[in-house]
């Protein structure tokens, strides 16, 4: 059963290789992928600057208990 298995992804990656249209589709979501691995990296660079700048206490709000 595991040589069938073998085989189908043998015959499954002579597919992708062969057609040209689906390799081009592929390395389009690659980039894609690419863009939004740096959009990410861009957006915890903003949430450590935040994290470093010095937060004011807050005077807290609401009712008081007496």
């Amino acid at each position: 059963m595991s040589i069938k298995i073998i085989d189908v992804f043998v015959q499954l990656r002579t597919m992708v290789l062969s057609n040209t249209q689906l390799r081009l589709e592929i390395e389009k979501i690659k980039k894609k992928v690419d863009n939004q691995d740096k959009n990410i990296e861009v957006i915890f660079k903003y949430f450590d600057e935040l994290l470093e700048q010095k937060q004011k206490p807050r005077q807290q709000i609401g009712y008081k208990n007496f």
